[in-house]
């Protein structure tokens, strides 16, 4: 008898609060249909809240941005959660299970699940935890205020520590006491960064600031490829010259990272107008930030692993540089033959890139030669080794060699050639 007053209490309690109390900044959550899915087979009716949004989804939702990735905390150990999805062929892989997390995958859409937990130790690199079914335990292993705020699918909020005020205040501040939480894990010094100039609007706190300089080598017991990962976020952001134009973070931050020798070219960047500043992608920030006519960029991308995709761009770029300062570089022309050369990407890359060491080129005239690269079709080479091969000529270095030369030709031509020039270099000419 209870436990069925219970549960009409509980379904009047969820349709009241969704009809009059359902907070509107949550909506673009609720209405995620793979999440209530989700939702629906890890809550059991009549059972409290088993399930809820928290983190970066639940930031980003009430600030209005785009939502990418979506995490969600449960009060159910992991097996038990691949066990009630797993059940409704929902596909379940074990991402990080000593942490007690898992990830789902519904309609390609990515769900990481993770057990509430409390940190029994760290060691600034990873800790051993215990699952717990108190939700403010979790909250409080968390590293900032903003990023322990909790919804369920009905829109009620969970915010033990004032994550949401600390929002619309413009306040970035640890949970509790920064020295621990940094020694928890080093690399909260940069997300501290990240999301101080996404979303302060006030003053850097001087007892964060000096808990940051005493840890900071810190970030040395810490894989390349997580301080890489969480630099990209950084690099992703519209605003990210304030990083440099503090003092302050300026200062820490090429403590960090001392290849960022050009910092200054991020002001460039920052006053184009909207459209061309648009175009600039995490990895032609960091770009600009290592880059000049040296291969110092090879250390960088050495250190960080960088893909073989990046390593080529900044390659690209660095191989040009002194060209870009060249007025007969921004030819059509010119141009044209950089496609043909590389790819339309790399000369997209050329051309942006220059906006920020050639302060002679117009910006109208950058944006003119990035229309025309659209537009431009990739010439094609009109000569075969067949071709050749009907002049005497064998497969090998001599034919490979020929094709070579009469391609120099064609492309110094402005991709054209005449029969006449193929075969006098060719030894075939007519003399009568």
């Amino acid at each position: 008898m209870f436990k069925k007053i219970k549960n009409i209490v509980l379904k009047t309690d969820r349709l009241l609060y969704k009809k009059f109390g359902s907070d509107k900044s949550t909506k673009p959550l609720e209405n995620i249909k793979e999440a209530k899915i989700i939702f629906s087979h890890l809550n059991d009716p009549g059972k409290e809240i088993a399930v809820r949004f928290v983190g970066g989804c639940v930031r980003k939702v009430i600030c209005g941005e785009n939502i990418d990735d979506i995490d969600l905390a449960t009060s159910l150990e992991p097996n038990e959660v691949k066990k009630k999805l797993n059940k409704e062929d929902i596909k379940v892989i074990d991402t990080g299970i000593s942490h007690g997390t898992v990830t789902a995958f519904l309609n390609k859409k990515k769900f990481e699940i993770t057990t509430l937990r409390k940190d029994i130790s760290t060691d600034g690199r990873h800790a051993n935890v215990q699952f717990t079914l108190d939700w403010e335990q979790d909250a409080a292993r968390r590293d900032f205020t903003i990023n322990a705020i909790y919804a369920d699918m009905y829109g009620r909020i969970f915010d033990p520590f004032n994550g949401i005020s600390d929002l619309k205040n413009g306040i970035v501040k640890f949970i509790g006491s920064p020295e621990e939480r940094i020694q928890e894990d080093y690399l909260r010094i940069l997300r501290y960064f990240r999301f101080f100039i996404q979303y302060s609007r006030t003053s850097y706190d001087q007892d964060t600031i000096k808990s940051i300089k005493q840890y900071i080598n810190g970030l040395n017991k810490i894989s390349n490829e997580r301080i890489f990962d969480e630099l990209k976020k950084i690099l992703t952001l519209k605003n990210i010259n304030e990083l440099f134009e503090c003092e302050t973070s300026r200062e820490i931050i090429l403590n960090i990272f001392p290849q960022f020798k050009f910092y200054d070219r991020l002001k460039i960047i920052h006053n184009l107008d909207k459209k061309l500043r648009n175009q600039f992608n995490n990895y032609l920030i960091l770009a600009s930030l290592i880059i000049d006519q040296s291969n110092n960029y090879e250390y960088f991308c050495h250190k960080y692993k960088t893909s073989n995709i990046v390593k080529n761009r900044f390659k690209n770029i660095s191989k040009n540089f002194e060209d870009l300062k060249n007025k007969k570089f921004y030819s059509e022309e010119n141009i044209k033959k950089q496609i043909y050369l590389s790819s339309k990407d790399d000369v997209l890359d050329l051309l942006l890139f220059s906006l920020c060491i050639n302060s002679k080129i117009k910006r109208h005239d950058i944006e003119k030669l990035m229309d025309y690269v659209k537009i431009c079709k990739t010439p094609k080479f009109p000569i075969s080794g067949d071709y050749l091969k009907k002049y005497g000529y064998e497969p090998g270095q001599a034919l490979g060699k020929k094709l070579k030369s009469l391609e120099k030709i064609w492309i110094e031509n402005n991709f054209i050639i005449e029969k006449k020039v193929v075969e006098k270099s060719l030894g075939k000419v007519d003399k009568n």
